[in-house]
C-alpha cells in the first residue's frame, strides 16, 4: 500500500522492489491503489463507509501482512495514508497484524516513521520493521527505478521480515515489534496476548 500518488514515486519504486523480491520468493503480493479514492474520515461514517471503505479494508483483512509506504509532507505522514489508516480503526482491519513501513524521501521520512508507527500501533497493529530511504533519486536511474546496491538489498531485508514476522511464533513476532516501538515510548504490552504463526 503506497501513500504517495505520484507518477514517479520513489516510495511505489521501492515497494516494487519488495514486491518483485515476494513475488520471485513465492508469495503471492496484492497492490493496493484505493487510497486516491477514499474519502476523508468521519467518524459518524464509520459502521456504514462507502464501498470504497470497504473494499480497502476487506483487501487488508484477507492479507496475512502489509508493506506500506508512509511519503513525509510538511514534516509529517503524508495526509492520504493517515486518513486511510483512520478508516481502519473501527473496523480493527489491522489488529494484530504484521506490518512493515518504509519511508523514501529527502532525509528519509523519519517523522512520517514516527507518527506511522503510532498510528499503526494504536490500533493494534504489529510494526516489525521499518525502512528510512533518504535521497532517494541518487539511488536510481533515469527511468525511476532504484539500482543502488546497498538500497535494493535493504529493500528487500525489509520485506523479508515482514515474511518472517508472518511465520514467527507469538513471542518472536512481539520481540520483532518491540524492538520498532519501544524507542518511542510504546509499551509492547499493549499488544497483548499475540496469534500463533499466521502462515508456515
Amino acid at each position: 500500500m503506497c501513500g504517495s500518488l505520484g507518477p514517479a514515486s520513489a516510495n511505489q519504486a521501492a515497494l516494487d522492489v519488495a514486491s518483485d523480491h515476494l513475488s520471485g520468493a513465492g508469495h503471492t503480493v496484492v497492490k493496493v491503489e484505493l487510497l486516491a479514492e477514499v474519502p476523508a474520515f468521519r467518524p459518524q461514517w464509520v459502521d456504514d463507509p462507502g464501498s470504497v471503505v470497504e473494499a480497502l479494508r476487506k483487501t487488508l483483512e484477507s492479507c496475512d501482512g502489509v508493506l506500506l509506504a508512509a511519503p513525509e509532507y510538511a514534516g509529517g505522514l503524508a495526509g492520504v495514508v493517515k486518513n486511510a489508516l483512520d478508516w481502519l480503526v473501527g473496523s480493527a482491519s489491522l489488529y494484530h497484524r504484521p506490518v512493515v513501513v518504509l519511508s523514501a524521501g529527502t532525509t528519509g521520512g523519519a517523522f512520517a516513521l514516527e507518527q506511522g508507527i503510532r498510528t499503526l500501533s494504536w490500533q493494534g497493529a504489529l510494526v516489525v520493521d521499518v525502512l528510512s530511504i533518504a535521497a532517494p533519486r541518487t539511488k536510481m536511474d533515469v527511468d525511476g527505478r532504484f539500482v543502488d546496491r546497498d538500497t535494493l538489498t535493504g529493500i528487500e531485508r525489509w520485506a523479508g521480515q515482514l515474511i518472517a514476522a508472518v511465520s514467527a511464533a507469538p513471542a518472536e513476532r512481539l520481540a520483532l515489534v518491540a524492538n520498532v516501538v519501544a524507542p518511542y515510548g510504546i509499551d509492547p504490552a499493549r499488544f497483548g496476548d499475540l496469534p500463533p504463526a499466521l502462515s508456515t
